[in-house]
């Protein structure tokens, strides 16, 4: 069937580095939730059944992932040797895609309305619809703007509509948005922007409009703001399409101010002595040995173990990994590639 979504996931994890040497960034786990997982579930809470992911750095993984994921028709597009860009990959794709279609970051916590983008390109004269957010910091992502009409006035210092003043300067683009596959017109084969190709050219004609996003949206664009991801979850403080504590073999949330044990102990091992102090999330299979203690903030992936009388506190652990006994760790993340210990000025 034609594809209702593409998935950009075939970025370099720059910014994420080293957490991204030995996994793409949309493999990252937030709360034992890969950032892909997340995207493909907003998908399909706004009935889209079937995408397109492309895949670039350590594709092979990204390819993994997505056989063995269930629920949706989902096509990987492997560009390499050379990434095609936002633009380059959305032409590529073209014969795959839908008459319209959603473009979802496959590195972006969102819960954006895909259902209420692909309706806007529905509309008389609109080519496509991206989904904007009000910020204070709007104009380090770059400025995106609306008219009194819902059109996209001013999209940074690339494009804007002739005589048009928008009504406001606070808002930026999320990175999430719909098109027809006509908008790709513009594109030719090879490396493209979308956003420096289509929009540009679209934006002029008034033919793209913007839909306010008042929800979650949260890039996971370096180690500190990943950390801050998962204390985000672990408090409750954002919404996604997949709750993660419902993934959790056990642990402790915070509810109404009070600790609430969550899952089923059974579910992996805690040795006598281990103290869990709220939040703090376990995986699967996971083994916290005797004496342990974890929290706040801190997750504990599936299969991952916690040596006798470790201290963890604000600390991811991936899964599989472990932590030597009688470690303390603070403000960290045990990654594939070993561990990476963070500043901790941004620590709650």
């Amino acid at each position: 069937m034609p594809a209702r979504a593409f998935i950009l996931a075939a970025g370099f994890g720059t910014r994420l580095r080293p957490l991204t040497h030995h996994r793409p960034k949309p493999l990252v786990p937030v709360c034992g939730v890969t950032v892909l997982e997340q995207a493909l579930r907003l998908c399909a809470q706004h009935g889209i059944h079937s995408a397109v992911v492309n895949a670039h750095h350590l594709s092979g993984q990204i390819e993994a992932f997505c056989d063995a994921y269930r629920g949706m028709d989902i096509h990987v597009q492997v560009e390499l040797p050379e990434i095609l860009g936002t633009g380059g990959g959305l032409q590529r794709a073209r014969p795959r895609l839908d008459e319209t279609f959603a473009v979802v970051n496959g590195d972006v916590l969102c819960d954006g309305d895909l259902g209420a983008l692909l309706a806007a390109c529905e509309r008389p004269g609109v080519e496509a619809s991206m989904l904007l957010r009000r910020s204070d910091d709007a104009q380090v992502h770059g400025i995106v703007a609306l008219d009194d009409q819902g059109r996209v006035a001013r999209l940074t210092s690339l494009a804007h509509i002739p005589g048009v003043e928008p009504v406001a300067e606070d808002t930026h683009f999320t990175g999430i948005h719909a098109l027809r596959r006509s908008a790709l017109a513009p594109l030719s084969e090879g490396f493209a922007c979308i956003v420096r190709s289509a929009y540009v050219a679209l934006i002029p004609q008034g033919r793209v409009v913007g839909l306010m996003h008042p929800g979650t949206w949260l890039d996971v664009g370096n180690p500190e703001v990943y950390l801050e991801a998962n204390r985000a979850v672990m408090d409750g403080a954002i919404d996604l399409p997949l709750d993660p504590w419902t993934r959790a073999a056990h642990g402790v949330r915070v509810v109404a101010g009070q600790p609430v044990a969550v899952g089923d102990a059974t579910r992996c091992e805690i040795g006598a002595g281990a103290v869990l102090q709220a939040p703090c999330w376990i995986g699967h299979g996971a083994v916290v040995e005797r004496g342990a203690r974890l929290g706040p903030y801190t997750v504990v992936g599936a299969g991952a173990r916690v040596g006798n009388g470790a201290r963890l506190r604000d600390t991811v652990v991936w899964d599989g990994r472990a932590v030597a006994a009688g470690a303390s760790l603070d403000h960290c993340v045990v990654h594939d590639g070993g561990t990476l210990q963070l500043d901790g000025s941004a620590r709650p």
